[in-house]
């Protein structure tokens, strides 16, 4: 009874064997297509950053598999020595298989393995590969299949079974790595399993090889399941690859997740913004008018104050005493509540500043604004090349901080008419900020407390920072941000 079901498996294989080849070479052209598609999308999982290595190994196996079913219906069209070249062609394609497999199972292995051996590995199994199938095709002594042979049995041994399992450890390490910040079991289930389907490809592809003398492939071969129970290597191959596949299709589920939770970090930080501005509305709109308007009440009743300590200075010096201590209180109350409009538009401009989209011109545009307002100093702006790049909310930040700084230490130092901002975008974005003031810093090594923040703030940013100063012509400040 066992041997008629061998039987009929054996013949059932022999009369479709090209199938069997189609749909095993189909299976990996499946994953490569799936694994392309999915590379192409952005994700920063560190998964993502070793899927075109398998993407290719999907491609080049599913070619090199279809080798098998198309060259021997060729025999009876082509001459022998086309024959023989796509058989070489065809060798070629499985070593550069194997080769994309290591560069997977290497980048899986980060940062263990140092990212140079990604790239430098493979591409030397390729270079020793055609030396020695160079040296396979000058043995003219031997059969052309004995070398073939020869040369698919070696590199099944020496790249294909480290390189399978290197990647099921790779694929452990991925899923355990997966797990603790995503808490999503299955999805490490389905990892460990197609690590497990690698340890399969690894005895069915590298250990039963094609026959040739020596041990072990003269008795283990992938003949001897044909042999043994009719069923062709071919299909316990298709069996690894789909379960490599079918599972790695569900292992893939962990992107949607990572695109899900970025949905949700964006829709909270739009919120974010939202009521950020929102605040600095009101803000604006509310508290610092208010603040405004008792500061205008302030400054008449310090002018009927004044023109009363006029009136009583004849007739009345005592009471005009009493009213030039008021006025001084009421002087340092307009002081108190202008700092306090300050800081409160700064604030405000801070609040608005956080958006993740904003432009950096944006913000400045709003910072000399505010600072010809309080100032009445001529300030031009001046804004060159568009964005090529978007500074970040934190690195924006710092700048408008160091603006302010600048434009704070030309008030009260710089004893200038006339300021000049200037914006300038391309590869580096150039902030100038010059005046026609005195043009003095303090000795060198000596900074003021406002000069040590704008240099640290412009460390922080890793940015160049450069003040110069001409006695009599101004001061200039440069600041120049790369994009790291």
């Amino acid at each position: 009874m066992l041997f008629d079901i061998r039987l009929f498996f054996t013949e059932f294989f022999r009369t479709n064997d090209v199938i069997v080849q189609f749909v095993h070479g189909q299976i990996f052209l499946v994953l490569g297509l799936a694994i392309w598609m999915q590379w192409r999308q952005r994700s920063q999982l560190e998964l993502s950053r070793s899927l075109p290595w398998l993407a290719g190994f999907g491609f080049l196996e599913a070619l090199a598999t279809w080798g098998n079913g198309f060259i021997p219906i060729q025999t009876q069209l082509l001459d022998s020595a086309t024959i023989e070249a796509l058989r070489i062609l065809q060798l070629i394609v499985y070593l550069f298989t194997f080769a994309a497999l290591l560069g997977f199972g290497l980048k899986l292995n980060e940062p263990t393995v140092p990212e140079r051996a990604v790239i430098i590995l493979p591409l030397l199994v390729i270079i020793i590969g055609f030396v020695f199938l160079l040296f396979e095709i000058s043995q003219k002594s031997l059969p052309i299949e004995t070398r073939n042979a020869t040369f698919e049995a070696v590199i099944r041994y020496f790249v294909c079974i480290p390189a399978a399992l290197l990647v099921a450890d790779g694929l452990r390490q991925q899923a355990a790595r997966l797990l603790d910040p995503l808490h999503l079991q299955r999805i490490f289930n389905s990892l460990r399993v197609v690590g497990f389907g690698f340890l399969f490809y690894a005895i069915v592809e590298g250990i039963f090889v094609p026959a040739v003398a020596g041990f072990p492939s003269m008795w283990l071969n992938d003949k001897l399941p044909y042999i043994m129970i009719g069923v062709p290597i071919g299909i316990f191959r298709a069996i690894a690859g789909m379960v490599i596949v079918w599972y790695f299709f569900q292992a893939l589920d962990v992107f949607r997740v990572e695109a899900d939770r970025l949905n949700q970090d964006l829709q909270r930080q739009q919120s974010l913004v939202e009521e950020r501005e929102r605040i600095s509305r009101d803000l604006h709109d509310g508290t610092i008018q208010s603040i405004y308007a008792v500061g205008l009440l302030l400054e008449g009743v310090n002018g009927l104050i004044k023109n009363a300590s006029n009136q009583a200075k004849d007739t009345l010096p005592e009471v005009s005493r009493t009213i030039d201590n008021a006025r001084n209180q009421i002087d340092s109350i307009l002081t108190m509540i202008n700092r306090t409009i300050q800081d409160v538009r700064s604030y405000i401009y801070d609040l608005r500043s956080s958006s993740a989209e904003e432009d950096l011109a944006r913000g400045l545009i709003e910072i000399v604004s505010e600072f010809r307002l309080r100032t009445g100093l001529p300030t031009e702006w001046r804004a060159e090349g568009s964005p090529e790049w978007i500074l970040p909310p934190d690195r924006r930040l710092h700048v408008y901080q160091i603006m302010r700084e600048a434009l704070s230490n030309i008030v009260r130092h710089a004893h200038a008419t006339q300021v000049n901002v200037e914006l300038s975008y391309g590869s580096v974005i150039q902030l100038t900020i010059s005046d026609n003031g005195i043009g003095k810093l303090p000795q060198r090594g000596v900074f003021g407390r406002g000069l040590n923040n704008m240099h640290e703030r412009a460390r922080l940013l890793k940015s160049e920072f450069v003040i110069n100063a001409t006695p009599g012509a101004g001061t200039q400040i440069v600041l120049k941000i790369w994009q790291n």
